[in-house]
């Protein structure tokens, strides 16, 4: 009796705390990145002595749900309300309640990787799961705009990334940001076998293609990243971001791609060199970036590689970058036809240059009958005298 009466007081309360969670999502296109978690409007928020019960009463509507991806969407909502709370706990400038808000969403971002590990199959739902998880990295991204010396959101926004590439390696698909002229942002899938390994060479054959390299010299590593990818940006500050976007590798993905060995040049070299060339409204983009570490380790190679690379600023890339236009046969083709409409004669000017190029044969010949009247005229008066 006493766990039936238990049970329907848990329900109850349940269904109350469902009610009152504030944060309201609005219902955008799938593929569209909106910044459309809200700030958070509810009584429960990170500083209330019932958030460690709203918290268990989220994991209990997790544990309940038997369908894998549906969990996997209610672990990535769940999460989602976290960002929510520590927008609203930002705003109020209480930066504890952001801290334990980002320390929550770091715990349910773990939980979901630790999920995916354990899913069988690749169905439609796991990669709309992998689409929220860019969807939050947009969000809080703009979030760190505003807040650029938080940690918390620093960290919850690497966490999000090695999430992103736990889902990659699962559904074995790639997503790229685009933005529209009008400036919305949407997400395109790339497969991850469309990298630069065509025959051909030529940049519109392939998307994307990045390598890491690490050499050791004395007690020191030289790191060399090279990236290439083709984009829709075609102004500076977006190509930047997004090149920091691409850098921006979990310790997984520097761990499977990192590959070590030897070099007969002892010289350290520490640059940023990234160049865009820029064909209409696409462009294509190369970076080679080289640092140096003190470490030998590999964990702590990869540690320090992956510290490096999320600390890169959009202000770093940007003092690198050299954007160029590429003058390729479309361009070249739109030039001649503009040269040709310059050089068209209006209709009715053909007329005026041929009477133009008519008039000194008829002067001329004026002339000629002028000079012949005057000849005749001094010819009369001789026979007159």
């Amino acid at each position: 009796m006493n766990t039936m009466r238990f049970t329907v007081a848990g329900i109850i309360l349940l269904a109350f705390i469902i009610n009152i969670i504030g944060a309201a999502q609005e219902d955008k296109s799938p593929d569209e990145l909106v910044d459309d978690i809200g700030e958070y409007n509810g009584s429960i928020g990170p500083d209330n002595s019932l958030y460690g019960l709203k918290l268990a009463f989220e994991g209990l509507d997790e544990s309940f749900t038997l369908n894998t991806t549906e969990k996997l969407e209610k672990k990535i909502y769940h999460s989602s309300l976290r960002i929510s709370e520590a927008k609203t706990e930002l705003k109020n400038k209480n930066d504890e309640g952001a801290k334990k808000a980002f320390e929550y969403y770091r715990e349910k971002i773990k939980e979901t990787e630790d999920s995916i590990s354990g899913i069988l199959g690749n169905d439609s739902g796991i990669f709309n799961v992998q689409k929220m998880i860019e969807k939050h990295q947009f969000v809080l991204e703009r979030l760190f705009e505003a807040h650029p010396d938080n940690t918390g959101l620093m960290n919850a926004i690497n966490n999000s990334i090695e999430l992103e590439y736990k889902f990659e390696e699962k559904t074995d698909r790639k997503l790229e940001r685009i933005q529209t002229n009008e400036g919305k942002n949407y997400l395109m899938e790339l497969n991850k076998e469309n990298k630069r390994d065509n025959e051909s060479g030529d940049p519109k054959d392939f998307k994307y293609d990045l390598k890491l390299e690490g050499i050791s010299i004395d007690n020191d590593t030289q790191i060399k990243v090279k990236l290439y990818f083709v984009s829709n940006k075609t102004d500076n500050d977006s190509i930047a971001d997004e090149i920091r976007n691409e850098l921006r590798l979990s310790k997984d993905n520097i761990s499977d791609m990192l590959k070590m060995g030897e070099s007969s040049d002892n010289e350290l070299k520490s640059l940023l060199i990234a160049q865009a060339m820029v064909d209409l409204n696409q462009s294509v983009i190369n970076v080679d970036y080289m640092f140096v570490l003190d470490k030998t380790n590999r964990t702590e190679i990869i540690e320090a590689i992956h510290n490096n690379l999320s600390n890169l600023t959009t202000a770093q890339i940007l003092d690198g970058l050299e954007i160029k236009a590429i003058e390729d046969g479309r361009n070249q083709d739109e030039k001649d036809k503009k040269m040709e409409e310059k050089n068209k004669i209006p209709e009715g000017s053909n007329k005026k240059i041929e009477e133009n190029d008519k008039r000194p044969e008829e002067n001329s010949d004026q002339k000629e009958k002028i000079g012949q009247d005057n000849h005749d005229t001094t010819r009369q008066e001789q026979n007159d005298t």
